[in-house]
């Protein structure tokens, strides 16, 4: 039997409450947990059982007595108090799966990361920099996923040719060249201070007018219309390829809300249907697979050109959100660990 042990019995044996006590041998030994003893009151019923020396009983343990004794004037109150404080220290282990909660900073840094992800992705969706025209006499322009971009301010002018006036035939042209009907565009009763110095088409109606405005310079040549034509259908590989990745793209923006709703939840404490705030981490990894498989696609559809050209801005926002979603879901995941 251990010291503990015996000093719990001990005073038991002076008559005390099991609740006092207790509280009387933490005092001396914090830690110490009683065991069903079954022979404590032995050693109270062994005196007790001696008629004949009733005054010698309290002089048989004097150190036993001390400790009890010194604390004597407590009442009972406070002594059956001390149990329910040691027994609330067992609490936390109830509470051990709070952490779950998310409430970690690297929780707050991968809803962070996964918010930046979806804002970036919708940027680069609606961007209409995706390839940007170096060729000398293309400055301004630039080609988004499915719509072409033309900025007439920063139109070069030929020799013989003012800043002015270079801008206005820009508009002029592009107004014309990127409208969805190229004859009653042409026939629009407005001047080139009507019209923006940026203009915004569809890359769809840009091909299809490219041609209208070229095969009448063909004199009715049939091989000439014919190369004509395969040049508008090279054109048309670029839009089309743009819908393809666009559509992906759109993917990993529905991906990234979604992680961004789970991972939010799962931050504040919050359970969604189905439990869905465990999944987040996943969420977030596809979404950004999707962005990056999005650019790849694109990419890889694009028509071959000798067109001195670069990637734009819409790409690399979605580069940039794609790995921002994959981070998300992997400080989720070490977070969880």
């Amino acid at each position: 039997m251990s010291a503990a042990q015996d000093y719990y019995n001990q005073v038991l044996g002076m008559g005390h409450s099991p609740e006092n006590a207790l509280a009387y041998t933490r005092q001396h030994y914090p830690d110490f947990v009683p065991g069903v003893a079954a022979p404590v009151a032995a050693p109270v019923m062994s005196p007790a059982s001696q008629q004949a020396v009733p005054a010698v009983q309290p002089m048989t343990q004097p150190a036993v007595a001390a400790a009890p004794v010194a604390a004597a004037p407590v009442t009972a109150t406070p002594a059956v108090g001390a149990p329910a404080a040691a027994t609330s220290a067992y609490a936390p282990m109830a509470a051990t799966p709070l952490p779950a909660g998310g409430t970690t900073p690297m929780m707050w840094a991968a809803v962070g990361c996964i918010v930046f992800a979806l804002l970036l992705s919708m940027a680069g969706q609606f961007s209409h920099s995706w390839i940007v025209n170096n060729e000398e006499g293309g400055e301004g322009q630039s080609v988004g996923l499915t719509t072409i971009r033309q900025d007439c301010s920063v139109a070069e002018p030929d020799a013989n040719e003012t800043k002015q006036q270079a801008i206005d035939e820009c508009k002029a042209f592009a107004y014309v060249l990127f409208a969805e009907d190229m004859e009653t565009a042409s026939q629009d009763d407005i001047t080139v201070d009507d019209i923006g110095s940026v203009i915004v088409g569809e890359y769809e109606d840009y091909c299809d007018n490219i041609y209208t405005f070229t095969a009448p310079l063909m004199m009715g040549d049939q091989d000439a219309l014919a190369n004509l034509s395969e040049i508008r259908d090279t054109c048309l590989e670029t839009p089309a390829a743009g819908s393809t990745g666009g559509l992906i793209l759109w993917l990993g923006s529905v991906g990234a809300l979604l992680g961004t709703l789970m991972l939010s939840a799962g931050s504040i404490g919050k359970t969604l249907p189905a439990q869905a705030e465990k999944h987040g981490k996943w969420a977030g990894m596809a979404a950004g697979v999707l962005m990056l498989l999005a650019v790849l696609v694109w990419w890889l559809l694009l028509p071959d050109t000798d067109t001195d050209t670069s990637a734009g801005m819409g790409v690399w926002m979605t580069l940039l959100g794609g790995v921002l979603a994959i981070v998300a879901g992997v400080l989720v995941f070490m977070d969880q660990e």
